[in-house]
């Protein structure tokens, strides 16, 4: 681990906005500090693959009323944005390190309003088709978590994986509410989180990437 990797893995274990899970712990989701009973009545926003927690600090500093929750695997890219959110006083934004496979031990079921997935990894070869974030497994794990009503918005620079989601979400019987082809491209339809970019986001637009978006329902078992 690099040194400065390594500075940060310490730092963000002594931060009190983060969660660190241990692999072979698995209490009980009222455990953790966005379940206090002060966030009840709080509406609930979750990133998966937050990296830096962009997208996380953005919905937190736009939208006080809701509680954020940013989760990612790695904690030195968490612990940016975890000390961003304390040096701006942002109480609203949790950063959890887990995978997101194991994302249902940690928040009761029907309790998140939105989940969003920014820029996950398209993971092509064949065998780890059912790890992509938009994969069967996980839809079942989204609509567990979501509300009535909930939505999951996807960005991605990946059209191959945006078709792949596309068809997922049919698939599983989910609809799709909202699409398109790029979210840079003024329409009507464009997602209000446009504003905020990640790093990887920026570096995508450099090169001349089309960023899409996808929102989508899990609750209704009919197909559009």
């Amino acid at each position: 681990m690099a040194k400065n990797k390594r500075q940060k893995f310490e730092r963000v274990r002594h931060l009190p906005n983060v969660t660190l899970s241990e692999e072979t712990v698995a209490p009980s989701p009222q455990a953790f500090p966005w379940n206090q009973p002060r966030y009840a009545g709080m509406q609930r926003i979750l990133e998966l693959g937050c990296g830096k927690g962009e997208h996380s600090l953005a919905f937190a500093a736009a939208s006080p009323q809701k509680l954020c929750v940013g989760v990612d695997y790695k904690s030195h890219r968490m612990c940016v944005g975890a000390e961003k959110a304390l040096a701006r006083g942002l109480g609203n934004v949790f950063f959890l390190r887990t995978r997101v496979e194991r994302i249902r031990e940690f928040f009761p079921p029907h309790s998140i309003d939105e989940i969003w997935l920014t820029f996950p990894d398209p993971l092509w070869k064949n065998r780890k088709s059912m790890q992509r974030l938009t994969a069967a497994p996980f839809l079942n794990d989204y609509a567990n978590l979501l509300v009535p009503g909930g939505s999951v918005h996807l960005k991605t620079d990946s059209q191959r994986f945006f078709r792949f989601s596309c068809e997922s979400v049919r698939r599983w019987g989910g609809r799709v509410t909202a699409m398109r082809e790029n979210v840079y491209d003024g329409g009507p339809d464009s997602p209000v989180a446009v504003g905020a970019v990640s790093a990887y986001e920026r570096a995508a637009l450099s090169r001349g990437a089309a960023i899409r978006y996808l929102e989508f329902t899990l609750n209704a078992f009919s197909s559009i």
